[in-house]
């Protein structure tokens, strides 16, 4: 009996096995990913899915196969063919979750897999119930079998190839699909062909069967649902799988990343019970993850915070951290050793239904504070005796003005500066000299009160700002700091005195500005310093005055030979008897332009102070130089010309060269140089001698002026080489009223006459003075009584006419 097929239930079933085979690939894929319970899951899940597609494919090429006569199944021997294809699929499934780790386990899995698939076929083949009788073609049913066999190790090899290699064997899945769905189909089609069906006679059947027709759409219905609910599960599980992938990977990315963060990253709930805790955090507060987790935040919170906030880190992370989430504050934390240290602090929170949770991301900024710290140092201290410097000292004196004025106070500023510290540094060295102020801020530090402040102005001088003070506090204040520093000092095994001179100004009543303040107390101390130091001096207008003079003055000092104020005046020095005049003295005046003629009393001694005497006097001995070069070239018999020098011009080392060169420019014999030199400037016989031998190996004449004034020693007149002596004036104008002076001017002149000197009187102004020296045998004088110094120009006109008899008027 031959039957034939039906080729729409042939294409359902070869639809069946490639599906049931694709959904089989996919539960593979999941099962590579499973663990635990889950594997198990996947496991049956495959093993349903692939025995039902399997026995679904062999029930409807059943049903595909037209016998021509009814056909009905056997209900016990179907549901063993079903078992059969059940658990040959979960049996191959089981065995991926083992791994197939050798050939042998493939081999010996496709026999009992094929030998399950096997036994689903014929089993179902012998459940049908019809009036027909099955013989098997033996090699058929072998080649069944073979098929059966090959097909079962394909399938658990491709399924090995997708656990091993899933996204290697993914875009090849609907053609691996393909082929097991085929080799399902051929083995039961090729088991179909192995039978022969022959009629035979059939009693009635009375055990337990079923309708193949309604079953076969039951069946196939069912298993097309079952594989795509399976589908779509593996879909929604993978979907699923994936986001947790993605939520495990980002949580195990910020782990990676809090815990390798260089910053303490620390999270807390709303009680301040703390829940994570990094490495960084185990470094910056020392408690180990064990310690500090489950434990209060307190353990890192100093005692300091608990007297602001005394309800405790819990209360204050419920009402007050709003204040600081989302803000960078700077706060102090405590290590696990006591160690209080500042830190900065960046707070969120995130909070669910129940709770609120904070986290800390915690940097220690204790190196940042100290190189801050060494910042201001360098900005606002004196880098040798850590005092406020200037820029500092100005800060805090503008604060102490403006709370001044808001009070209605007065406020101070005292301005010290140490006597003769230069002196110091020369003979010791700048090392003691540093190491004796920083010994001075030592003792300013402790008179200072509680409420000065001190600072170092620069080089040896300090400020001292009083609060709250008056000038009698101030006066006290200055008068302690004195009695400190009078006290010595020993650096290095020696002993050394220093005394300060201080200057003090008072808010309001002396200015209103720092600045003027601290102006007007330099130029009080300056005063201190000028009546001879170890002393203070309030601020005082006139003070101010005088200093304000001698400012324009220097200032106007230094600009004046640029812009032809100054001048040389001459005045001629008168042979007594004869009446010529050969010599002059060239004395400088100063015609300033605002301040008028200004005397030589007032900007010498200032000249000198600043060492500007030094390039004025050059000039001065260059322009009386060419000047008298000039009267010779014209003519004129003269002696000399007469310059005075100053001690510190004198005492310039480079002196006697520039003498030599304005000699050299100007073209003048040295024999008509007269240099007048004051007591004051031979002073020091070892410097002095030597320098006037060079002089006088030039042929250059020395004077020595104002003789009689000064701390004079005949050693002067013994061992100095010189040529003239001059009478102090002050011994002239007096030398008919006092006898003393009287005896002054005869023992100078007769000294003078028996050492073979000239001699000079200075400031004869009547003739009965010059008749007492001419009595006296004085060679020479100069004063009013011949002429007041005058400009060159009046020298020709006046002087080089010949001078007989009596002076000239």
């Amino acid at each position: 009996m031959t039957g034939s097929y039906n080729t729409w239930f042939v294409i359902l079933s070869i639809v069946a096995a490639v599906a049931a085979s694709f959904a089989s690939l996919t539960m593979v894929e999941r099962l590579k990913k499973a663990s635990g319970l889950t594997k198990w899951k996947w496991i049956a899940a495959g093993g349903l899915t692939l025995g039902g597609g399997i026995w679904s494919m062999h029930f409807v090429a059943m049903l595909a196969y037209d016998m021509g006569m009814p056909v009905r199944y056997d209900s016990w021997l179907l549901t063993v063919s079903i078992l059969s294809s059940a658990g040959a699929s979960f049996l191959a499934f089981y065995l991926m979750s083992r791994g197939l780790k050798k050939r042998i386990d493939a081999a010996v899995g496709s026999i009992v897999i094929g030998l399950g698939i096997i036994s689903m076929h014929y089993i179902g083949m012998e459940a049908m119930i019809m009036e027909a009788a099955i013989r098997y073609d033996a090699q058929l049913v072998a080649a069944s079998a073979a098929i059966a066999f090959a097909a079962s190790f394909t399938a658990l090899i491709v399924l090995k190839s997708f656990m091993n290699y899933p996204r290697r064997l993914k875009r090849f899945k609907i053609g691996a699909s393909l082929v097991l769905g085929a080799g399902i189909s051929g083995m039961h089609y090729t088991g179909m062909a192995s039978a022969s069906f022959y009629h035979v006679e059939t009693s009635a059947q009375t055990d337990p069967f079923i309708d193949p027709t309604p079953l076969g759409y039951i069946v196939t219905f069912g298993v097309f649902v079952l594989i795509g609910l399976f589908i779509l599960v593996n879909r929604y599980d993978t979907k699923m799988e994936e986001h947790s992938d993605h939520i495990l990977f980002m949580d195990t990315l910020y782990q990676t990343i809090v815990e390798s963060a260089n910053d303490a990253v620390i999270t807390m709930n709303q009680e301040g019970k703390i829940l994570a805790w990094n490495q960084a955090a185990v470094d910056t507060f020392g408690f180990s993850q064990k310690e500090a987790v489950g434990q209060l935040i307190n353990i890192v919170v100093p005692p300091s915070f608990y007297e602001a906030h005394p309800e405790g880190a819990a209360l204050f992370l419920k009402k007050g951290a709003a204040r600081v989430i989302g803000q960078t504050v700077e706060l102090e934390g405590m290590h696990a050793t006591g160690r209080v240290f500042p830190l900065e602090l960046s707070l969120s929170s995130t909070s669910n239904e129940e709770q609120t949770y904070y986290t800390g991301i915690i940097r220690d900024i204790s190196e940042r504070i100290q190189q801050q710290e060494r910042i201001n140092e360098l900005v606002y201290k004196d880098e040798l005796t850590h005092l406020p410097n200037r820029r500092m000292l100005n800060d805090h004196l503008e604060t102490v003005l403006m709370q001044a004025h808001k009070n209605n106070e007065e406020a101070g500023v005292l301005f010290l500066d140490l006597d003769r510290f230069k002196q110091i540094n020369d003979v010791y060295g700048h090392k003691t000299g540093d190491a004796l102020l920083k010994q001075v801020t030592e003792r300013l530090q402790a008179e200072s009160g509680d409420h000065d402040f001190a600072a170092r102005q620069s080089g040896d001088e300090f400020i001292l700002v009083l609060r709250e003070t008056s000038s009698y506090k101030a006066g006290m204040a200055a008068s302690q700091l004195l009695d400190a520093l009078r006290e010595p000092f020993f650096i290095d095994e020696v002993e050394l005195f220093v005394t300060p001179s201080i200057g003090i100004s008072l808010y309001p009543q002396d200015g209103l500005e720092a600045d003027d303040l601290i102006k007007f107390a330099d130029t009080a101390m300056y005063q201190a310093k000028q009546e001879g130091g170890n002393q203070y001096q309030f601020f005082t207008m006139e003070i101010n005055e005088v200093i304000s003079r001698k400012m324009m003055l220097e200032t106007g000092l230094r600009k004046a030979a640029g812009r032809g104020e100054i001048e040389i005046y001459y005045q001629p020095q008168v042979v007594i008897g004869t009446g010529d005049v050969k010599s002059f003295e060239a004395l400088v005046r100063w015609n300033h332009r605002e301040l008028g003629l200004v005397s030589p009393l007032d900007f010498i001694p200032l000249a000198e102070e600043t060492k500007l005497i030094i390039p004025l006097g050059k000039w001065i001995l260059k322009k009386a130089c060419t000047q008298f070069k000039t009267w010779l070239d014209e003519g004129h018999e003269l002696f000399h010309i007469s310059v005075n020098i100053s001690a510190v011009q004198f005492n310039d080392p480079g002196f006697v060269d520039s003498v030599k060169q304005i000699l050299d420019e100007t073209g003048l014999d040295p024999k008509y140089l007269d240099l007048e030199l004051t007591e004051s400037v031979v002073q020091n016989p070892q410097t002095a001698i030597p320098f006037m031998h060079e002089l006088k190996a030039m042929g250059i004449k020395i004077s020595l002026d104002d003789f009689g004034t000064g701390y004079s020693s005949l050693n002067y007149l013994k061992d100095f080489p010189l040529d003239t002596l001059k009478i102090d004036k002050s011994f002239i104008q007096t030398i008919h009223k006092s006898s003393k002076d009287r005896a002054v001017v005869d023992t100078i002149i007769h000294m003078a006459l028996n050492l073979n000197l000239n001699v000079i009187a200075e400031g004869v102004e009547t003739p009965s003075q010059l008749d007492y020296l001419i009595s006296r045998k004085c060679h020479q004088y100069q004063g009013y009584l011949c002429s007041a110094p005058v400009p060159h120009d009046q020298i020709t006109t006046r002087f080089f006419q010949p001078v007989k008899g009596a002076p000239l008027t």
